[in-house]
């Protein structure tokens, strides 16, 4: 019986350690945006997720104060430089305020379709 139980953990454990066959085109894109935005935003982290021929794109700002931006051309720039390929049918942006006190503040979310 322990024999089994333990098989089993080992199994599950292994399932939730498989890795999404998008992960390498993910982190590419995430650096990607890093550098071609940098003179957008100073310091900023990027998460990108694909499923399906979705792409969401997470930005979260890390500042004392919310950031003074026209979020709205930010996005427009985050779009101009992804150079995705035409399998994306559509982009879902939403940027963030990282405060180092207090909880994120969600700044800008849109729905792109392309």
């Amino acid at each position: 019986m322990k024999k089994l139980l333990l098989l089993m953990t080992i199994v599950s454990a292994l399932s939730f350690a498989k890795d999404s066959p998008n992960d390498v085109l993910e982190d590419r894109i995430e650096d990607h945006l890093k550098v071609r935005m940098a003179s957008v935003i100073k310091k900023a982290d990027y998460d990108v997720t694909i499923v399906n021929n979705s792409m969401n794109i997470e930005v979260e700002i890390e500042s004392l104060t919310t950031p003074k931006l026209n979020f709205d051309q930010v996005a427009q720039d985050i779009l101009k430089n992804l150079g995705t390929d035409s399998s994306i049918d559509d982009i879902y942006i939403v940027i963030k305020h990282d405060s180092a006190v207090g909880e994120d503040k969600i700044l800008f979310s849109q729905y792109f379709k392309k």
